[in-house]
C-alpha cells in the first residue's frame, strides 16, 4: 500500500479463518505506542471472541510513528489514515466487513478526523484519552507557552471535527487520572459530539494516559458497545 508520499506505511494484517462475524478493526496510535496498539488489537479481538464466539480482522496502521518510515506531520498522518481506509475498502478480505475505527491519544485525533470525512464507510468509532486540539493542550503540557499557541504548526482540531460526525456511534474511554491530557478534554469532546447513532461514556477511576487499557471492564465495555451498535444481528 502506497501513499502520495514516497515512503512505506508499516501495515499489520492479522486474518481470521472463521467467517462468523465480518468486522474489521483499524487502530490508530501515537508515538512509542506500537506494542500498546498491537496488544489492544489482540485484546479487543479476544473480547469479541468472548462476546460473539467469533473472530475479527485486525488492522494496525503505525503511520510515521512506531515502525513506519518518514517524518510525521498533520498532513502526512491524514494522508496515511485515508490510505489505510481506502486499502480496507478495496481489499477483497476486508471491503465487505463492518469497520470499527479505534484511536488512542494522538491516534484519537486522527480517528476523529478520518471518520468525520468518511462516515458512510465506518460503522463505529472508539476513542481513548485524546484531546480537543493541540493549541488547547499546550497550556497544560507546557504552561510557559500558553500565550504562544497561535504558533502551533500542528492543530488537530478535534473539537471541530467531532461535530461533523452526524451518524456514527461513538464510545469514549476515559482515564480519570490521565497525567498527560486533562480528562476535561474527553468530557468536552463527549458533550460536543451529537451523532444520531448515539454516544457512550465509560470512565476508569484509576486509568492513567497509557494504562487505561489495563483497567477492569475496559474490554467488556468495548464488547458491549460493539454488540449494541455494530453486530446487531449477533
Amino acid at each position: 500500500m502506497e501513499t502520495e508520499e514516497i515512503w512505506a506505511i508499516n501495515y499489520q494484517l492479522l486474518k481470521d479463518f472463521t467467517k462468523i462475524l465480518n468486522v474489521t478493526l483499524s487502530c490508530f496510535h501515537t508515538e512509542g505506542m506500537y506494542i500498546y496498539t498491537v496488544s489492544t488489537m489482540i485484546c479487543i479481538s479476544l473480547a469479541l471472541n468472548f462476546f460473539f464466539h467469533a473472530n475479527i480482522n485486525d488492522n494496525n496502521t503505525s503511520f510515521s510513528y512506531g515502525r513506519s518510515e518518514g517524518t510525521p506531520s498533520e498532513k502526512g498522518l491524514r494522508i496515511d489514515a485515508q490510505a489505510a481506509l481506502d486499502y480496507i475498502k478495496k481489499n477483497e478480505v476486508f471491503k465487505d466487513t463492518k469497520l470499527i475505527i479505534y484511536g488512542q491519544s494522538l491516534g484519537g485525533a486522527v480517528a476523529i478526523d478520518l471518520v468525520s470525512k468518511n462516515e458512510e464507510q465506518v460503522d463505529a468509532l472508539i476513542i481513548e484519552n485524546t484531546f480537543l486540539s493541540v493549541p488547547k493542550l499546550v497550556p497544560h503540557l507546557v504552561p510557559q507557552l500558553r500565550y504562544l499557541t497561535f504558533l502551533c504548526i500542528q492543530i488537530w482540531p478535534s473539537d471541530k471535527s467531532i461535530k461533523k460526525i452526524k451518524q456514527t456511534p461513538i464510545l469514549f474511554l476515559s482515564g480519570t487520572k490521565d497525567e498527560i491530557i486533562p480528562q476535561q478534554h474527553m468530557k468536552s469532546l463527549y458533550e460536543l459530539a451529537q451523532p444520531r447513532g448515539g454516544k457512550e461514556w465509560k470512565e476508569f477511576s484509576n486509568g492513567m494516559h497509557n494504562d487505561t487499557i489495563l483497567q477492569p471492564g475496559y474490554f467488556q465495555n468495548i464488547g458491549w458497545f460493539i454488540k449494541r451498535n455494530v453486530c446487531l444481528d449477533e
